[in-house]
């Protein structure tokens, strides 16, 4: 039942433990994939010549092996993500493999894309290296200073997809929008939340217990000429409420706001957040803001349902607001099966001086998934992933993928 209950609690620990790393203690995980489908276009925007798929390919074998040490006050954890992937040439015929250190996950196949902003799309790192010191650890309190390529200090709740990109939970995030403006993907109305304050950097952190913490950090690309940094705090006076906000690229025309508060009845969590990008002098033209809310909740034993929403705005007057609905759900059968899905639909910005024809796109998106648990170190997932999607242009096309993981962790 343990086994049960903690794979359920899994998007909840995500989204609470905003001050844990990648690894919240010293251990190892190892995830591996392989998988086939039709994966995601790179190039879809041309109305003349609509998308034609690629036909249905396998995608390889992945592998994603994470750990971390922990010696006296200091911890070290890193990720390498190989793979032995498969090549084919443009009649769509398998032509070799590939063996390679790889950015590339199985989120990659039904998400990647060339158009839109960095943060959609659809790769991670190929590695990742931390280094935590613990200087001070006294009662309730701790402070760290943190520097790597993915430290992932958070300070408070934002959208998920259950998990990393390598793992067996994970989907996509805010109903498969892209990052950016109308016209520069096919389904446009992202919104990045700035409540991991502290990621490729360096860093310090300061924590009374669960009721104060404060951090600051200065981000990979600061030059002498520029200088900022990235800056949160959050408080929690009760158990059941915790409020925080964060301020990215303080110092520079296109700073960023977030804000985000958490209500834990137990049985119920309700996670709220707000993003408000660019509050300098930055082109209107690019300034967006962002909200919305995320509720978990178990209505009885051994099921979770956690449905979200959100907004994207524009302030240029001409792009219509983005919106996503969506939510995902886990039922514990016995003491070693689990079933879950997550599905979501999302209807991208427009620009209303385009042709009347021409519309802000739709996602619709359907995650089924199903874990058997072996013992409390491995278990097996199979994914299935399903995306249609219209882009603003109204070509319309589908993606999919299909795979079967393995989980090792200790």
């Amino acid at each position: 039942m343990k086994r049960i209950v903690s794979l359920l609690c899994g998007l909840t620990v995500l989204t609470l433990s905003s001050f844990a790393q990648v690894f919240p203690k010293a251990g190892v995980q190892n995830t591996m994939w392989t998988g086939f489908g039709q994966q995601y276009p790179t190039v879809l925007l041309n109305p003349v010549d609509p998308y034609k798929s690629s036909g249905v390919r396998y995608y390889g074998l992945y592998n994603t092996l994470q750990a971390r040490v922990d010696i006296a006050q200091f911890a070290i954890e890193g990720m390498l993500n190989w793979a032995a992937e498969t090549n084919w040439d443009s009649n769509n015929a398998f032509s070799s493999i590939t063996f390679s250190n790889t950015q590339k996950t199985p989120f990659w196949y039904t998400n990647h894309s060339s158009q839109g902003g960095l943060n959609t799309t659809g790769e991670t790192e190929s590695y990742y290296v931390n280094f935590i010191w613990n200087a001070l650890s006294k009662e309730k309190h701790d402070l760290d200073f943190g520097m790597g390529t993915r430290l992932a200090w958070k300070i408070g709740p934002a959208p998920v997809c259950g998990g990393y990109y390598w793992e067996p939970l994970t989907h996509i995030i805010q109903g498969g929008l892209k990052e950016g403006v109308p016209g520069d993907a096919d389904v446009v109305g992202y919104t990045h939340y700035d409540n991991q304050y502290a990621n490729t950097a360096l860093g310090i952190r300061y924590r009374y217990g669960d009721m104060i913490e404060a951090g600051i950090s200065i981000p990979s690309g600061v030059t002498t000429d520029k200088p900022f940094f990235n800056a949160a705090f959050a408080i929690q006076p009760v158990d059941v409420f915790r409020a925080s906000v964060a301020f990215e690229n303080v110092c520079t025309s296109y700073a960023d706001f977030y804000t985000g508060l958490t209500l834990n009845l137990k049985k119920v969590i309700i996670d709220a957040y707000l993003e408000i990008q660019n509050l300098g002098n930055a082109d209107s033209h690019y300034k967006t803001w962002g909200t919305g809310a995320t509720i978990s909740f178990y209505p009885v034993k051994n099921l979770l349902i956690r449905p979200e929403a959100g907004f994207t705005f524009y302030r240029e007057a001409n792009y219509t607001p983005a919106f996503y609905a969506g939510g995902r759900i886990e039922w514990g059968i016995n003491k070693t099966c689990v079933l879950g899905g997550f599905t979501s639909l999302a209807w991208g910005s427009r620009n209303t001086d385009w042709n009347n024809d021409w519309t802000g796109g739709f996602i619709l998106d359907i995650r089924p998934d199903f874990t058997y648990i072996i013992n409390n170190r491995h278990k097996l997932s199979v994914a299935f992933d399903f995306q249609h999607r219209v882009a603003f242009n109204n070509n319309a096309y589908q993606v999919w993928a299909a795979g079967l993981y393995w989980t090792y962790k200790r």
